[in-house]
Order: structure tokens, then C-alpha cells, then sequence
């Protein structure tokens, strides 16, 4: 495959991911802002906290994908805002 289209597949894969994210934090009562999670690292970390202490199952399970602490064929690649900072 295209080194560019792999990318690209990669990046429409990970803003789908934070979308699902975004709506099962909706489902619990939560907004949460996309531009704004993938841009304030303490914003995103708040959202993380909140999604792992929910009441909701899979969205404990997604957020914990999101920090990469997932099973490794049970979801996507951690997302790069959950990466450390280097």
C-alpha cells in the first residue's frame, strides 16, 4: 500500500476512534470537545479520568484503548495525544 494512503487510513481511523469516544461520553451525560482533546493534554487527560471512573463498561474499555492499555486486538493504536511527551 501507498505510504501516504496507509498514513491517511491510520488518521481517518484515529479521528473515528475519538469520534466513538466523544458519543459514549455523550451517552453518560459528558460534552466533550474534539478539537480541544487533541490539543490540551490536560483537557484530554480530565476526559480520560472521567471516561475510566464512568459508569459505563465500554467506555471504560474505550478509554483505556485511547491510553494504549487495551487488549492489543481489541481496539485501535493508542491515540497520539495518550502518547508521552517527549
Amino acid at each position: 500500500m501507498n505510504p501516504t494512503l496507509e498514513q491517511a487510513s491510520r488518521d481517518d481511523r484515529s479521528f473515528v476512534d475519538l469520534v466513538d469516544f466523544k458519543w459514549l461520553m455523550a451517552g453518560v451525560g459528558w460534552w466533550v470537545n474534539l478539537t480541544r482533546l487533541q490539543r490540551d493534554k490536560s483537557y484530554a487527560d480530565e476526559c480520560l479520568q472521567r471516561a475510566m471512573s464512568g459508569g459505563s463498561q465500554l467506555l471504560r474499555e474505550r478509554a483505556a484503548w485511547l491510553l494504549g492499555f487495551g487488549a492489543q486486538d481489541a481496539g485501535p493504536e493508542p491515540h497520539p495525544f495518550a502518547a508521552p511527551a517527549g
